[in-house]
């Protein structure tokens, strides 16, 4: 495998290299990629760490778990860029994805079991770090394959497709890890169907490469350097600020769903708060495939994606801050319904959106990676900005109003998006 300057030839998707195999098989692989990353991410921020947080410190349960979440917004931030650069100038008889996708699944693998091993809040800090920065390797890539090998009228579909994966499995590892009481062998589990899915999916995303490459070697440096170039493209850095400031608000109220079940919504006699957290991660999930099934095909058909991540957006806003009306369990399932809706919605759309709005081919690995960060950071900064909220603002019912605020102005950032090719 050599890295070179990338400025190669292209076919008429704007990719450097051709499909070897059918579209659906692609899909498939991607769907079960899915699947098998956000289960084991989803199992990690819903039930397994919290847990483990809980059991290193039962009293500063809240600030402790917002700093090993925070703390890994490092590793989640540096590391989409920085592969996505690099694999849009990987060389080599397997294409530029697929040997990431499997370096990733690997590293995951390893980064999981050693999160497993971890008692102390400092040793799941570095656990939970490395974690995020390994798993987000082949989740970042994967949007890159989209951009590489799928039809732009075919994105639609997709990211429907791999939209799905997301609700999926979060609702597998959040059901999983609640029922696996031995928090390493829940990591191994996850961490061994995540590398045979990435196995999977590097087999099928394998390019043929095409026209002419130049031998040149860039300087570390250099591609390190002009990593968040893409940011000067308006509609891009656009798209970019609305999905993070909308999930960051998401986040900082979803991240704590299970400390919310138990000290603040008021449960049904006889029902656990993992077992509350597990039914209502079902109701939003079967929500969110209905919402998914729906967008994607249709904003493809309609040709209004940006409309779609507008009015997804607001569902998901108001999901975050319906806890207010009433700390009811009814109200609790009302929220994961329309926030599944929502949510199932934006993930279908958005990622297409995206796509159209790249400032440039060549480096779409690049900016995608870069894009990844407006999903991944706040996922691990939210707990720590949402853990202050709680502790010095006023309790839970000022996080949902921080969320809320939070996630309605992502929603109106999307209007700022002029032009999508």
């Amino acid at each position: 495998m050599t890295i070179t300057s990338g400025r190669d030839g292209r076919d008429g998707r704007g990719a450097a290299g051709a499909r070897t195999g059918p579209l659906g098989a692609l899909l498939g692989a991607m769907f079960l990629f899915n699947v098998a990353g956000y289960a084991a991410v989803g199992a990690a921020l819903q039930v397994l760490l919290p847990s483990q947080v809980e059991a290193a410190d039962p009293v500063g349960k809240l600030s402790a778990f917002g700093l090993v979440t925070g703390v890994s917004a490092i590793a989640s931030v540096c590391v989409p860029p920085i592969v996505g650069a690099l694999s849009d100038r990987t060389r080599g008889r397997w294409g530029r994805r697929s040997p990431w996708i499997l370096y990733g699944g690997v590293a995951t693998l390893a980064s999981l079991v050693l999160l497993g091993w971890m008692s102390t809040v400092a040793g799941l800090l570095i656990g939970w770090f490395l974690v995020q920065g390994t798993v987000n390797i082949g989740l970042n890539i994967l949007i890159a394959v989209v951009a590489d090998q799928v039809p732009k009228d075919r994105r639609g579909l997709a990211s429907t497709v791999g939209g799905l994966g997301v609700p999926v499995g979060s609702l597998a590892g959040t059901v999983a890890g609640a029922q696996i009481h031995s928090a390493l062998l829940a990591y191994t589990l996850f961490g061994v169907v995540f590398l045979a899915a990435s196995v999977l999916l590097a087999l099928l995303s394998r390019e043929r490469l095409t026209g002419a490459e130049s031998a040149e070697r860039v300087p570390l440096r250099v591609q390190f350097g002009s990593a968040l170039a893409g940011l000067r493209s308006r509609d891009y850095a656009w798209a970019f600020s609305s999905r993070a400031v909308m999930f960051l608000g998401y986040f900082a109220v979803s991240s704590f769903n299970l400390y919310i079940l138990s000290d603040y919504i008021r449960l049904p006699a006889g029902l656990d708060p993992k077992d509350a957290l597990a039914l209502q991660v079902t109701v939003q999930t079967v929500s969110l495939v209905i919402g998914t099934i729906i967008a994607g095909p249709l904003a493809d058909r309609l040709r209004r994606h940006k409309l779609f991540v507008l009015i997804s957006s607001l569902m998901v806003t108001v999901s975050v801050a319906l806890p207010l009306v009433s700390p009811t369990w009814t109200q609790q399932l009302a929220a994961a319904v329309i926030g599944g809706v929502g949510f199932g919605a934006y993930l279908s759309v958005d990622q297409a959106l995206v796509t159209l709005v790249l400032p440039a081919a060549e480096d779409s690995g690049r900016d995608l990676g870069v894009f990844h960060i407006a999903l991944n950071a706040p996922q691990v900064v939210a707990p720590f900005g949402g853990s202050l909220v709680v502790a010095h603002l006023g309790g839970y019912p000022a996080l949902f109003v921080t969320g809320g605020l939070l996630a309605l102005v992502g929603a109106l950032m999307i209007l700022r998006v002029r032009s999508v090719r």
